[in-house]
């Protein structure tokens, strides 16, 4: 059996149909069907039965065996691949959350780019809550995430590089900006402004209203942090980020939240992953600077 014949066996398990799994490929129904025969023939078991009369298939359980086998050699071939492609030049992917990069980015950038660097480096952005994603399935190699407790994952090696806090923002003008310190249940009747489901602070202040039975009806969203901070700078509403998004900012109050809600900043790469040169130089430079 080919990688191919593992592809077909894979996604025809996926689909449950022959014809599904065809239309899905761009090939014919016999490709299939010959694919399945020749991996059976190999293993000595049948793998699929076939119900013709729902037009769809179960596995048996040598098929069930195989499924799993086959969708991990497809995995690791993947990763295979992509860990060869940057020896040759392909671009390595880092993984930046916006918040995240307007604190780490400029002196983490300036050191690479005196190491020569920045030039094998492509710049992926998105919230926390996504980047973890994108870095598990093999989308990014190395990546900046901030979570509300250290990343103790399987998958994941991290290493904290900085811890923060939310706090309560609100404009210089607004009611709340003359105290040090502040309860969440004293914010019930206020408009929050909130960024959106890929960003861990949308979690952070989803549970906190559930917790101090909130409504979240007066919610104002936007996926943009500076947005985000204009709004709340101009007194439209208030919102919860962290201390390093606004710190330097004299157009915003930040007001420290009783109790405190810590933010932790790692940097991370899966546990299975090839390290090339580079990559070990990048992480390098990132968990020292």
């Amino acid at each position: 059996m080919n990688i191919r014949d593992l592809e077909y066996f894979y996604y025809l398990c996926q689909n449950k149909s022959f014809t599904k799994t065809a239309e899905m490929l761009f090939v014919s129904q016999p490709s299939i069907t010959m694919s399945l025969n020749k991996i059976e023939k190999e293993l000595g078991e049948k793998l699929v039965i076939r119900d013709h009369s729902k037009t769809q298939l179960s596995l048996t359980e040598a098929g069930k065996i195989f499924e799993k086998r086959a969708h991990n050699a497809l995995h690791e071939i993947k990763e295979a691949k992509l860990e060869i492609s940057k020896i040759s030049g392909a671009k390595i992917k880092l993984g930046v959350p916006p918040i995240l990069g307007a604190y780490f980015l400029p002196s983490f950038m300036k050191k690479l780019d005196e190491n020569g660097l920045v030039e094998y480096i492509e710049l992926v952005e998105t919230g926390s809550s996504v980047m973890k994603d994108l870095l598990i399935s093999g989308e990014v190699d190395i990546a900046l995430i901030g979570s509300l407790t250290p990343i103790n994952d399987d998958v994941l090696n991290s290493t904290i590089l900085k811890t923060d806090q939310f706090m309560v923002c609100t404009s210089n003008n607004h009611l709340l900006s003359n105290k040090h310190r502040v309860k969440f249940k004293e914010l019930k009747d206020e408009r929050f402004i909130v960024l959106g489901d890929s960003y861990v602070h949308n979690k952070i202040l989803k549970d906190l209203c559930l917790k101090n039975e909130i409504s979240t009806k007066n919610f104002y969203y936007t996926d943009e942090i500076q947005t985000a901070k204009s709004l709340i700078s101009s007194g439209i509403g208030i919102g919860i980020m962290v201390n390093m998004a606004v710190k330097n900012m004299l157009s915003i109050k930040a007001i420290s939240l009783v109790p405190a809600i810590n933010f932790y900043i790692s940097i991370a790469v899966r546990k299975e992953q090839y390290m090339t040169s580079r990559e070990k130089k990048i992480m390098e430079i990132m968990l020292t600077h």
